[in-house]
């Protein structure tokens, strides 16, 4: 479906820019770039971009940073499947041992 750059605009004239708490941090390790990624959670989501991909988490209960660090510290590998807003992808694993670690580390506040 192709949409005229007058309904585009149409489609955003009363949209408004709205200023939201967000986090964003890199995981990896010291000295290299392998399976390295970056992270950002802002209320609701969670973006994990990277080498190994990219991928985008959407849940009520990312509402809040500390709410997405508890709930992604010890969901389960379905729970996890259900918050993602693409296509599942071929390293979901990947994907959810990343988020596990970081839902389970407290260094990061």
């Amino acid at each position: 479906m192709t949409q005229s750059r007058e309904d585009i605009k149409k489609n955003f004239q009363n949209h408004k820019i709205i200023a939201s708490e967000s986090k964003s941090w890199y995981i990896g390790a010291p000295g290299t770039t392998q399976n390295s990624f970056s992270v950002t959670w802002s209320p609701g989501s969670i973006l994990l971009y990277g080498q190994i991909g990219n991928i985008t988490l959407i849940a009520t209960e990312f509402s809040s940073y500390e709410s997405a660090k508890k709930w992604l510290g010890s969901c389960e590998l379905d729970d996890f499947k259900r918050t993602i807003a693409n296509e599942i992808p071929e390293n979901l694993e990947y994907f959810y041992e990343a988020c596990r670690f970081w839902g389970n580390e407290l260094h990061y506040k």
